[in-house]
């Protein structure tokens, strides 16, 4: 059986079944194709509230806690830090914030964290002093790196126990103290990490480091070649070796010191 069509052609007869299940594909294309559509406009609809809610006040930041500053001031950290409360939380920039922190005298290394509660964690590591610098009435502090921290007395009680670097006129905080004392700077911090409070003051003397004892009598270290022997064997004439009228122990040779007395001493 067949249809004669306006052309006067004949249209074949189509079997119900094969036409049911066309109809049934052309469906199925036409399902997904709305299934896509509507899980595109799920999918844009969360993005669109994300970016909403970033800038929600929920998201501003509501704290700036600092951790770890015993002698840095705290709110010179926060204001280093260029974030203020009710700021937007993504916005801040955590590189350019930690950058700023660690320009800070006192500030050695520093971390930052900020939480979807809107704190933003400051954890920060101190530089330790070594040794103190400057005239009387204007003592610096100096850490083993060179680095000028600041007024002796932001750190009192380890001025007992600091070495004084007499050949060191020092800058203003943060900055570092001339290479040509650098040789003193590194006595100074051995001195401070393994015989606190054994030696009063460092200086360059000519080619060689010397010291002065906080006893009294002056010890010759020559370069810091060896330096690690020569603070073990200074220590071990200090403990073990009659020092009266000391006059001068040499440990450029760190295995043979020698040690003169003053003359007419008795």
């Amino acid at each position: 059986m067949s249809s004669i069509t306006a052309e006067g052609g004949a249209t074949p007869h189509i079997d119900p079944r094969m036409r049911a299940r066309r109809i049934a594909v052309l469906r199925g294309h036409g399902q997904r194709r709305l299934q896509r559509v509507i899980d595109l406009g799920l999918l844009l609809a969360v993005a669109a509230g994300f970016a909403i809610s970033l800038r929600s006040p929920l998201l501003d930041v509501g704290e700036i806690q600092v951790s770890g500053t015993e002698h840095a001031d705290p709110d010179a950290v926060r204001a280093a830090l260029g974030v203020a409360v009710g700021d937007p939380l993504m916005d801040v920039d955590l590189g350019a914030a930690g950058k700023a922190v660690a320009a800070l005298p006192w500030v050695q290394a520093v971390e930052l964290h900020r939480g979807i509660d809107g704190t933003v964690q400051v954890q920060v590591t101190e530089r330790q002093p070594v040794a103190i610098a400057g005239e009387a009435g204007e003592e610096v502090l100096i850490d083993a790196d060179g680095v000028v921290l600041g007024p002796a007395d932001t750190a009192p009680a380890a001025l007992a126990t600091l070495v004084r670097l007499d050949d060191v006129v020092p800058g203003a905080p943060g900055t570092a103290v001339p290479t040509s004392t650098t040789d003193s700077v590194a006595l100074a911090a051995r001195l401070a990490e393994v015989a606190p409070g054994l030696v009063a003051a460092v200086s360059v003397d000519g080619r060689e480091v010397v010291a002065t004892l906080v006893q009294g009598g002056r010890v010759r270290f020559g370069d810091l070649a060896q330096l690690d022997g020569k603070v073990r064997s200074l220590r071990t004439v200090l403990e073990q070796v009659d020092l009266h009228c000391l006059g001068e122990i040499d440990v450029r040779l760190p295995g043979n010191p020698v040690l003169t007395r003053e003359e007419g001493c008795s």
